[in-house]
Parts: C-alpha cells; sequence; structure tokens
C-alpha cells in the first residue's frame, strides 16, 4: 500500500488554502486504494486539534496549541440563577494587557497596563508566567467573592520567549525550502573561473559602449543593463545586455537540475533563496560595475517615434559603465547625466506606442518590510516606485516582446508567457458585485459573449471593458484589487498564444535568467544554430512549463504569507489593544480585516463579534448580516478592532470587532436578482456552481449561490484563522520584473 504522506507534508498543502478530502488526496498524489487510510488519518488530525473541518466539509489547519479533548463543548443551557442576578462591572473590551507580579506566597497578580489596577490570577497548576513579563488576559467574574474579578491568561498561541530568528528559522522549516546547494554542485560552481580572451571568442564587444546598470537599493544578483545611444537623425539604438547564465549552467546538468526544480529565485523579506548558488548569482554571472562579464544582448533600433524597425540577438561582451540605484538614477536625470536623459526619453516613447495599442495599469500597492540593525521586522510599508522603475520596464518588456518573437521566427521551442482573458462569466460576478463600475461603459455587456478561443488570448472586446474598469475605479484599493481577482492568471506555455494584460500576441521572458528558469530555457533556444536546432533537449517543454507555472503560484503564495509573518510578529506586543480597520473580505467562517498600523490582516470569526447574535452569510451578495439585530458586514466597511491572538509562525491574526464605524457606499450590492445580472450579458441560463470552482478557496471572494451560512456571536475564544490570501495577480504589468531584499 502507498505510504501516506506526513502530518507536515498535509499541513504545508492546507497552510493557505482549505480543501475537501478529494482534493485534498489529489494535491498529495495519494492512489485511490490508499482513499481509506488518508481518510483515517485526516479525522485522527482532526480529533488531535491539528485540522479542522467547515461545514462545506473543507480541511483547513486546526488549533495546534489545544487538543480535542480539552476544548470545551458549547453550552448553551441558560446562566445559573446567581449568575444572572450578579451585578457584573463592566470591564470594556474583552482583552487586556498587564505586566505580571508575585507575592512570596507563590500568589499572582496582574497590573493592567492602561489602568494601573491590580487583578489576581486564576489559580493554576503552574505559574503563569514570570516577574514583570507583559501578558494578555481576560476578566471574570470570581466563583465566591462578589464584585471581584480573576484574571485569565490569554493563549498568545505561541511561546512569548520566542526570538525573530526562531520564527524565520521555522518558517523556512515549515515551507520547504532548501537550505542549501549538494556539495557536488559547489564543487561543481567552485571550479568555474571569471571569463577570459577564450570565451570571448564569437561574441560581439560593447566594453566600450556606455552601460547602465540600474537595481534596486541592496541588490546583489545584477541580472540586466542598458545602453541607448540616440543618432543625430533623431532614431535609437537600445541594447538590452543580460547576464549569460546559460554559459555556466550546462543543460541536463545536475546543477541545471536543482535550478529546475527551484524554477525562481524565492524572495522574502527578510532573505532570498536563489535559484542559482551564490558564485554564479552574486558573482560571475553578475554584471558588476567596471568588470568584464558575459551576456546576451538584444540589440534594436528604433526610428524617432520609439518604433522597433529591426532587431538582433547575440552572444557579448559587457562592462558596466555605472551600476546605480533606482533612486540615484532619478537623480542623474535632474542632474543632467545625457545617458540617463537618453533612457528616459527612449522609454518615453515606447510607453506612448504601447498606450496607442492598449494599456492596463492598475497601479496595486506592494508592501515590505524594514528592519533594523538586528535584523528585525520594524514597520510594513509600501514599496517605493521612482519614475527610473518605469525605464527599465519598458526596456525589458520590449525585449522579451522581441525575443518571442524572434523564437517564433526561427522555428524555436520556445516558452512563452501567456495570459487568458477574463472569463464571461467572472465579468459577470464583477458587473453584479460592483455594477458602478460599469457605468457609462463603451463596452456593452451583450458584446462581450463567450470567450474567445484558439491561437489567441487577445479580445479587443473585454480588453476596451477593462481599461474602462480600471478607470473608473480610480485608484481605489478595493476595487482594483476585485478586477483583478476577476482576470485569469498568467502562466507558461509551449505556445505563442498571447498575453491579454500586455495586449501582445508575442511575448516570453528573456531578462532575468538568474532568478527565473524560463528566462534560462529561452536563453539556450536562442543560442541554438540551423545545425543543432533539431537537437533533443533535456527536459520536455510541456513538463518544464507546468512545473515553473505551478512553482510560481507556491513562490507568491510564500512571498504573501513572509509578510504577514513580519506584520504579525510587529502585533505580537499589542494584544488587547485596539485599532480601526477596514473589511477586505467575508467568508462563512468569519470577517477579513485590515489595520494600517502596522499594516496587517486578520480573521474576526462570528464568535468575535460584540454582542450575543447568529451571523449568516449571505455568497450571493458577499455580506454577512445578523439574523436579530440585522447588523452588517461588507468589502469596505470601516470597523473599530481589538487584537485577540497573534501567531507570527504562521503569520495570524485575529480581532475581534467592537463596533462598526461607517458602511462602504461603493459596493453596495444592486436591488436586482442574478437572472437580470444573467440577461445583462446575453446569457440564457444562470452559472452553476462548478464554473465558479477556480476562485472557491479565495477568503476575500464572494461565495455563489447556495445556502446561506449560519454562526453563532459569542464571547469565547476561536481557533487562529485561516491565512488571508491576497488577491491573485496576472504578474506581468512590469514586465515581470521583481527584486526583493537580499
Amino acid at each position: 500500500m502507498q505510504e501516506l504522506p506526513s502530518q507536515e507534508q498535509i499541513l504545508a498543502v492546507l497552510r493557505d488554502e482549505p480543501m475537501v478530502g478529494s482534493r485534498l488526496r489529489g494535491a498529495l498524489g495519494i492512489a485511490k486504494k490508499s482513499k481509506l487510510s488518508f481518510k483515517q488519518k485526516l479525522a485522527e488530525m482532526v480529533s488531535a486539534g491539528i485540522l479542522a473541518r467547515n461545514n462545506r466539509k473543507e480541511y483547513l489547519l486546526g488549533d495546534l496549541d489545544a487538543p480535542a479533548e480539552e476544548k470545551e463543548p458549547y453550552d448553551n443551557r441558560r446562566p445559573s440563577a446567581r449568575s444572572r442576578t450578579q451585578k457584573v462591572e463592566e470591564t470594556g473590551t474583552s482583552i487586556k494587557k498587564g505586566v505580571l507580579h508575585v507575592f512570596e506566597d507563590d500568589r499572582w497578580f496582574v497590573t493592567e497596563t492602561a489602568t494601573g489596577r491590580d487583578y489576581p490570577m486564576a489559580h493554576r497548576k503552574e505559574a503563569p508566567g514570570k516577574e514583570g513579563q507583559t501578558i494578555a488576559f481576560s476578566l471574570y467574574p470570581h466563583p465566591k467573592m462578589k464584585h471581584t474579578m480573576l484574571a485569565k491568561l490569554e493563549k498568545m498561541s505561541m511561546p512569548s520567549d520566542i526570538t525573530w530568528k526562531e520564527v524565520t528559522e521555522q518558517f523556512m522549516k515549515d515551507s520547504n525550502l532548501p537550505e542549501d546547494f549538494s556539495e557536488k554542485i559547489h564543487e561543481f560552481v567552485d571550479k568555474k573561473e571569471l571569463p577570459t580572451e577564450k570565451d570571448f571568442k564569437g561574441r560581439v564587444d560593447y566594453r566600450k559602449t556606455h552601460i547602465l546598470c540600474i537595481d534596486p537599493e541592496g541588490a546583489r544578483d545584477h541580472d540586466d543593463a542598458v545602453s541607448v545611444e540616440k543618432l543625430p537623425s533623431g532614431e535609437f539604438k537600445l541594447g538590452v545586455h543580460i547576464a549569460d547564465v546559460s554559459h555556466y549552467v550546462p543543460e541536463g546538468s545536475e546543477l541545471d537540475e536543482e535550478a529546475l526544480t527551484r524554477s525562481y529565485t524565492q524572495y522574502l523579506p527578510w532573505c532570498a533563496v536563489p535559484m542559482l548558488p551564490e558564485r554564479l548569482s552574486g558573482d560571475l554571472c553578475s554584471l558588476h560595475e567596471g568588470v568584464d562579464r558575459l551576456a546576451f544582448t538584444c540589440m534594436m533600433d528604433l526610428n524617432a517615434k520609439g518604433e522597433v524597425q529591426k532587431f538582433e540577438f547575440h552572444k557579448s561582451i559587457v562592462n558596466v559603465t555605472c551600476s546605480i540605484s533606482y533612486g540615484r538614477a532619478v537623480e542623474m536625470f535632474k542632474e543632467g547625466d545625457v545617458y540617463v536623459a537618453a533612457l528616459a526619453e527612449v522609454t518615453k516613447l515606447l510607453k506612448e506606442n504601447r498606450s496607442k495599442s492598449g494599456i492596463l495599469e492598475l497601479g496595486s500597492t506592494e508592501y515590505g518590510c524594514q528592519f533594523d540593525e538586528k535584523n528585525e521586522p520594524v514597520a510594513i510599508v509600501p514599496r517605493a516606485q521612482d519614475v527610473s522603475n518605469s525605464w527599465i520596464e519598458e526596456c525589458m518588456l520590449i525585449a522579451n516582446q522581441c525575443c518571442a518573437k524572434e523564437l517564433k521566427s526561427r522555428g524555436l521551442q520556445g516558452i512563452y508567457r501567456i495570459h487568458e482573458a477574463p472569463d464571461t462569466r467572472d465579468i459577470m460576478e464583477l458587473n453584479y458585485l460592483m455594477p458602478d463600475l460599469f457605468k457609462d461603459s463603451p463596452v456593452s455587456l451583450r458584446d462581450i459573449g463567450a470567450p474567445r478561443r484558439g491561437d489567441t488570448n487577445l479580445n479587443p472586446t473585454i480588453f476596451g471593458l477593462y481599461q474602462h474598469l480600471v478607470k473608473r475605479a480610480a485608484k481605489d484599493e478595493t476595487m482594483l484589487n476585485r478586477i483583478l481577482r476577476s482576470m485569469q492568471k498568467a502562466h507558461y506555455d509551449s505556445n505563442s498564444f498571447g498575453h491579454f494584460a500586455l495586449n501582445w500576441q508575442d511575448y516570453a521572458h528573456f531578462t532575468s535568467p538568474i532568478r527565473r528558469y524560463a528566462d534560462l530555457w529561452c536563453h539556450r533556444e536562442l543560442s541554438r544554430t540551423p545545425k543543432n536546432i533539431k537537437a533533443e533537449r533535456a527536459n520536455s517543454v510541456i513538463e518544464v512549463c507546468d512545473l515553473i507555472s505551478s512553482n510560481e503560484i507556491k513562490n507568491q503564495k510564500l512571498e504573501r504569507i513572509s509578510i504577514k509573518v513580519c506584520a504579525t510578529w510587529l502585533l505580537r506586543e499589542r494584544l488587547g489593544e485596539e485599532f480601526e480597520a477596514t473589511v477586505n473580505g467575508v467568508e462563512q467562517w468569519g470577517v477579513y480585516v485590515t489595520v494600517k498600523d502596522p499594516m496587517a490582516e486578520g480573521l474576526v470569526r462570528f464568535r468575535d463579534i460584540a454582542g450575543d447574535d447568529y451571523y449568516i452569510f449571505n455568497p450571493d451578495k458577499g455580506v454577512v448580516f445578523g439574523k436579530r439585530n440585522g447588523m452588517s458586514f461588507m468589502r469596505g466597511d470601516v470597523v473599530q478592532v481589538q487584537l485577540l491572538r497573534v501567531n507570527p509562525l504562521r503569520g495570524e491574526a485575529d480581532f475581534a470587532i467592537l463596533r462598526k464605524i461607517s458602511e462602504n457606499k461603493k459596493t453596495t450590492t444592486p436591488k436586482r436578482s442574478r437572472a437580470e445580472a444573467a440577461d445583462a450579458l446575453g446569457l440564457v441560463s444562470q452559472p452553476s456552481e462548478e464554473n465558479f470552482g477556480s476562485r472557491k478557496s479565495e477568503p476575500s471572494s464572494p461565495r455563489r449561490p447556495g445556502k446561506f451560512s449560519e454562526a453563532k456571536s459569542t464571547s469565547k475564544g476561536s481557533k487562529s484563522g485561516t491565512s488571508h490570501k491576497s488577491p491573485r495577480e496576472y504578474g506581468d504589468s512590469k514586465g515581470g520584473r521583481r527584486k526583493g531584499r537580499k
């Protein structure tokens, strides 16, 4: 019988996405003959509290700190007579913060930080903590003494003395990220030497050309550089010079297979897990200033309007003249540097040309983490975007497009970046939930029809509609994220079917071979000569496309979770504090909220909403509302919340909603049925449940029509919430350029 996966493997799959048993079994590759034993293992994990199940029979992460036998069942009996008549002191919020103290007779009490009041700690077999330790606690009436409150220690879901280093080490372990390369690979790479005249043979020499390398501050792997020459006629010669990684990584070698397995450099806020060993990524392949390096160049001739007249790919030698940060590039532009000015001029023309055929720029905010001298998080901040980012972005985009055209024209087996047009039913759902976006649209919904099939993903009608939607969103982050979720996910394919978001038929990845395997593949294909054009590849292109596409999704999830780990670490000392938050999603198990200082996301289970009410989740309208008091919550509502629990080890935070501050008027659901919305699109029948299956796992995505889900709001604690998934990204509005903190 097939060996069952370990608990750690099951938890790794369910970390960011609840699954029903059959889907989980498929994700783990469990054969049907092992189905019963696998179900028994899942049942045991549920009984132990390691896993939990919701009312849709999906498995999700449970409360690892509390065994199932210790959990108290919900008691719906009426309170005793004394409890009903006793006047309990109004304590305000349920979770408080204070400092522990102990008397000589081992009696413990806690001094509340906010008021300075002292409360005796409830009797425990073990000490509640250490003298002077800050804890989170709640109050409840003393069972024997009237008008006396006892303090009960609240679990933080993590050890109180854990260090940031231990948190990151545990994250790396739980994420199954590789620690290092094998000794054999290190031995192979260590034998590689700096390029010599022998390596320069047959290459075009650009060492006398003024070449700029512009990267984020602190970057160590410099895989791209540019050169711009403006001719007296007003025309331009634009060179995009990319590190020639294929020279150092033999196809089919152990190093190549390891790079394919990793597929990408995994960027985390505190470190980077490289696709290639440091000897290559940070040294031999990296285009450092003032040293000779092997490169692969795309040299383009542009007319005075910035239109590409011809291009050529060839192996080259480069010596970067100036390696600077994005911020320094802007300063040099203001200082009148002629080379930076030429770069700014030509990229402005490139973007104008791209805008003529249509351009989608959602401009959603990306967040990063700032660290102190001890390498511990101090703030979650938006990633800075200088105008120089767009200069490099446009150069990389046009070089990637030329790469795809070259691969097609020469009949090479390229790996292409494709992006399908949004599905009609997803557009219908967006129209139903946010009809204001579609107001005054130049495109009639009846003209959209079914998505195009065949050899192109481009759809001018739908593209025009989405241009209007982005314009109507007017930089509203909530609306932009919802628009983004209605779009498909870009991925890799062996055919050039087109990229909807870029509105280009041909697009591939060429510009980042140090950190992305697809680019390395394209470099090898472009290096083929007529003699070896039909030579057998070491790996199947279809299998490679499937692997790197799936690894991309996994890496993006880890990046999102890693930011949450940093954010929850900042929240660990703020238990019991109140925040103003915005609802960013609703689900059948609770409400997801975002607080701004620090920027963090968390879950509010229905039991942690103030009051005693049953909350009903309406999947059709993306809203939850109280059965008794009519209180409702939907995306965009502003609420006052209190931090209940935090677990940096899993990047999770639990909040309680204390009160509602304001409602989101922009996204109010229209007073019409789904049948009317379908009729607006020219659809005869309503969409079935299975047609929406691709986005069921996203907490922030409204549920489809079905039975309402009910949950009771109580004052009892809840399990740590499932981490909220950020919106899906089509991933190429910035030319696939992504570099993080090393």
